[in-house]
């Protein structure tokens, strides 16, 4: 067996591995109370559940290499969709990534403006009560 067919074995089973930790993953963020961090990570996971499914396309195409007929318009085709799918999968991880990393971003914005409350409240004076207004204080 040519060594394609192994790769091609490999990313169907990594395809699968994925698919079930996506799956779990799932599992434990769909009842979080944070319903805007849930939103993100379930947009999160299906571009990943997608992703995952056509490295799992693209294993299985690999190991039918051998079944193609043996014409050049039938191997630039095949090799075409495989280049198209490898490319698919490269645009969704540079979307997730971006999209994590701009999560990541606004939660690090959301505790800089917390912070940034907590010190101005420190520094803003008390306004004065009646017993301090009266000297009793």
């Amino acid at each position: 067996m040519p060594a394609a067919h192994y790769f091609g074995y490999a990313l169907v089973a990594l395809s699968a591995v994925l698919l079930a930790w996506h799956w779990q993953e799932w599992r434990e963020w769909s009842s979080a109370d944070d319903s805007r961090r849930r939103e993100h990570v379930r947009r999160q996971l299906q571009r990943r559940c997608v992703a995952s499914a056509l490295i799992g396309v693209v294993g299985a195409a690999m190991t039918l290499a051998d079944r193609l007929p043996p014409q050049p318009l039938a191997m630039t085709a095949y090799l075409c969709a495989l280049l198209l799918g490898g490319c698919v999968i490269f645009a969704i991880a540079v979307a997730d990534w971006r999209s994590t990393r701009r999560r990541r971003d606004e939660e690090q914005l959301m505790i800089l403006a917390e912070e940034l409350r907590k010190a101005t409240a420190e520094l803003t004076p008390m306004p004065k009560t009646m017993d301090q207004a009266s000297g009793r204080g």
